[in-house]
């Protein structure tokens, strides 16, 4: 894992190389985003699932993943609670504010304008994640938020699944293959603890680069401060999209998330008004260990599951109803 992490989560964002920097702070801004990106690699490893984790759905929407072999990604920027974007940028807001007070300098100008209101949501106008959700199985509030009120389904997906898969061509990656897996921590102690991270990355090099006096002007330096937020963007975005309120504690999530770029965009999106992305998943079908019925589904529901699967040559994936 450590030595594909640069490949496994290139930065979509965009990378002004500002005219005028000096090519030793641009070439520490580019030390720094690998670095981003190998922290992200080395998080995704660590939270790998030890069980099998589970989609819950409607019934019809798991025939429809079925045939198509897709998921769909939802914009994080269209959840139906937007709260639970906004909980992961006010801690990174709140972190920044704390850091300027303790810093000087350059580091404190810099904390200071990204910690400002609104000034995080900048991120937004440039970069943005589509999101499907996993989680334990046959849990009671899982099946009433996300499976039609206990009336749907929950499928679940091995382990192995939510392991990154190798690039078939390393130098030119399918959408499908750029995917992030990402555990998400709950409360705001584990969401500082994500991002204070970036920031120390962040100060660690724009002391290198005053130390050895890389910056030659004002000019030089703003221009240096906004390629070194640009290259946390990502990083900060996939900490705010897997943190969450202790609230949620009990959703034990996982999440895949799909990066792309808002200003070259990369990815077919559906409906604009609430926009996604379907992304084929050849390891679906063979990763798929079992189908759970709601715990509120009608008595048929089993059989017309099941007969559904044998259909589509899944008649041996077991089926089993959850109790109410």
């Amino acid at each position: 894992m450590k030595s594909r992490a640069k490949k496994r989560h290139p930065h979509t964002g965009t990378k002004a190389k500002g005219a005028g920097l000096n090519p030793k702070a641009d070439a520490a801004v580019d030390r720094f985003q690998s670095a981003c990106n190998h922290r992200m690699a080395e998080a995704n490893a660590a939270g790998r699932p030890k069980e099998p984790l589970f989609h819950y759905t409607k019934e019809a929407a798991l025939f429809s993943i079925l045939d198509s072999n897709q998921f769909h990604f939802t914009s994080i920027y269209h959840m139906d609670d937007p709260e639970e974007l906004n909980f992961g940028f006010s801690v990174a807001r709140d972190l920044f504010q704390e850091t300027a007070e303790q810093s000087t300098g350059l580091a404190q100008a810099f904390c200071r304008e990204l910690g400002a209101d609104g000034e995080l949501e900048k991120i937004r106008e440039e970069i943005t994640l589509y999101s499907v959700s996993f989680g334990l199985r046959d849990v009671d509030q899982q099946w009433m938020e996300y499976a039609d009120q206990g009336r749907g389904v929950a499928l679940g997906l091995a382990k192995g699944f939510f392991q990154p898969a190798p690039f078939e061509d390393p130098e030119h990656p399918k959408p499908e293959e750029i995917i992030y897996y990402g555990r998400v921590a709950y409360g705001r102690e584990d969401g500082h603890a994500r991002h204070q991270k970036a920031v120390d990355g962040a100060l660690a090099v724009i002391e290198q680069v005053q130390r050895r006096r890389w910056l030659r002007s004002g000019e030089e330096a703003a221009i240096f401060c906004r390629r070194l937020a640009s290259a946390m963007y990502t990083e900060i975005l996939w900490n705010c999209a897997t943190t969450k309120d202790d609230k949620w504690k009990h959703q034990n999530e996982m999440r895949l998330l799909a990066l792309d770029s808002l200003k070259n965009p990369r990815l077919a999106v559906v409906n604009p008004e609430k926009p996604r992305v379907e992304l084929v998943q050849p390891r679906l079908k063979p990763s798929l260990v079992e189908v759970m019925i709601g715990p509120r589904a009608d008595a048929d529901a089993v059989k017309r599951v099941s007969d559904g699967l044998a259909a589509r040559g899944l008649d041996r994936l077991p089926v089993m109803q959850a109790s109410a």
